[in-house]
Order: structure tokens, then sequence, then C-alpha cells
């Protein structure tokens, strides 16, 4: 599979803090088991795919302290 490297992985900031980038927000739900049926890694290349939009979103905005989070807004 592929590996990101360990640097990749590091928090820059304290769990629940407003610091924190999507980019490493997606590796930390794409990491966790419980989150399968809402974004999984897809092939061989470092891709993903989203299955749940909403849900990411969702979760982002919890993360965030933005409760009116949609996908539409994530995405932008």
């Amino acid at each position: 599979g592929f590996a990101f490297p360990d640097w990749a992985y590091k928090p820059e900031s304290s769990p629940g803090s407003r610091q924190i980038q999507l980019w490493h927000f997606i590796l930390e739900l794409l990491r966790q088991e419980q989150y399968r049926e809402v974004i999984a890694w897809q092939g061989d290349y470092g891709e993903f795919v989203i299955k749940d939009p909403d849900e990411v979103a969702r979760l982002w905005g919890v993360r965030k302290c933005k409760p009116h989070m949609n996908y539409d807004k994530l995405s932008r």
C-alpha cells in the first residue's frame, strides 16, 4: 500500500485545536477503522474516496467548531 512519510502523520496542534489543516484531518479519518464507511483508501497510489461527503463535512465542522459546515463549504 501507499505510505506517507512519518512527518505527515504528526499533529501540528493538539486535538480539538482549530489550527488543524484539512489534509491532516483527512489523514486522521483515513487511519481510523470507525470511518471506513465515510472515507477510505482506494487503489495503490494514495487515492481515497469520500463515501459520505455530508458526514465528512459534519466531522470537519465539529473539529473546527463550525456547526453549520457542509460539503460545499468544506470543498472551497
